[in-house]
């Protein structure tokens, strides 16, 4: 079920590769990104030449926050997830350090259609900007019309349990209804839902690791249970927000999905520790630095804890 991860050996450098000048057509998220197309021959393997890939800055208050994008990718690729493999880049003309995420749709072959396009048509007056209305009971109305006219063959629920729990254990609160959507292919008209993208708004970004290097185990249960999905379970009970009571509620009402995402924990505390460690090692002007990981991993693994807890 893993997925085996693209581990880069060194941080990739763009300051000389060519910029994606037709890229701000995509004005969606609120962190500075940039677009740029990967040298003939890249620099590694692991990078696709000629395709493009984001390159997404942190926000100003949070220099390191990009980091969490890639530590994302690799929690996706141990529980065996589909999330766009992210890279720790910069720009050695700029000093700008970024995450460098590829591009997740073939371009020409493929188009990337945002849930909120057809949100906005099943309900009049949804408020694209804050997306207060997102809710899963719409989404299954949207999926469900997919499936009735053949074209969407995937298990949307497991997806969605999957994509819940996914963003329960890294704690993203930003699966928004411009953060998901359908990929069209233009040769058979059929539509695949989108991998997990934009995990930046997690993994405790937004506090600093010398405020809570002493924190309680009460401390950081307390920071956990505040957590919650951007999304609801309905616009008739818009308290179900929480990270572990909205997949709770996802696995009461799809429990053909409980055997999946238990699997999808399947890993010990210390392949969790191994499936990102090595990130601490490429030398950047803004590293991952071992008091940031720390705090990361105390999270990760006592949301693990209590996933568990609720998928036996």
């Amino acid at each position: 079920m893993r997925i085996p991860p693209k581990i880069q050996s060194a941080p990739f450098d763009v300051a000389n590769w060519e910029m994606d000048a037709e890229f701000g057509v995509f004005p969606q998220g609120a962190r500075a990104k940039d677009a740029v197309f990967v040298p003939s021959p890249p620099p590694e393997s692991i990078l696709l030449p000629g395709r493009r890939y984001l390159f997404k800055r942190s926000k100003r208050s949070y220099p390191d926050q990009f980091w969490g994008e890639i530590v994302a990718y690799r929690i996706g690729c141990l529980m065996g997830v589909e999330v766009p493999p992210a890279f720790a880049a910069w720009n050695s003309h700029t000093g700008i350090c970024a995450a460098l995420i590829e591009w997740f749709y073939v371009d020409h072959a493929q188009a990337f259609l945002l849930a909120g396009d057809f949100l906005q048509q099943i309900q009049k007056g949804f408020d694209r900007d804050k997306g207060e209305q997102h809710n899963m009971k719409d989404n299954e109305l949207l999926l469900r019309v997919f499936v009735q006219n053949k074209l969407l063959h995937q298990d949307w629920r497991q997806w969605w349990v999957d994509a819940l729990l996914f963003d329960a254990l890294i704690g993203n609160t930003d699966r928004h209804q411009d953060n998901w959507g359908v990929v069209l292919d233009a040769r058979t008209k059929t539509f695949s839902l989108s991998p997990l993208f934009d995990n930046g708004t997690s993994l405790g970004h937004e506090r600093f690791p010398e405020r809570v290097a002493h924190w309680s185990d009460e401390d950081t249960d307390r920071y956990i249970r505040k957590g919650h999905h951007h999304v609801r379970w309905s616009l008739a009970e818009p308290h179900l927000r929480g990270h572990l009571v909205l997949l709770e509620r996802a696995l009461k009402e799809w429990p053909e999905t409980r055997a999946v995402a238990r699997g999808r924990l399947d890993f010990s505390a210390g392949e969790l520790t191994e499936a990102i460690a090595d990130l601490m090692e490429l030398a950047l002007p803004v590293r991952l630095l071992p008091e940031r990981m720390r705090f990361m991993l105390r999270l990760l693994k006592r949301r693990r804890q209590l996933l568990q807890s609720i998928l036996v």
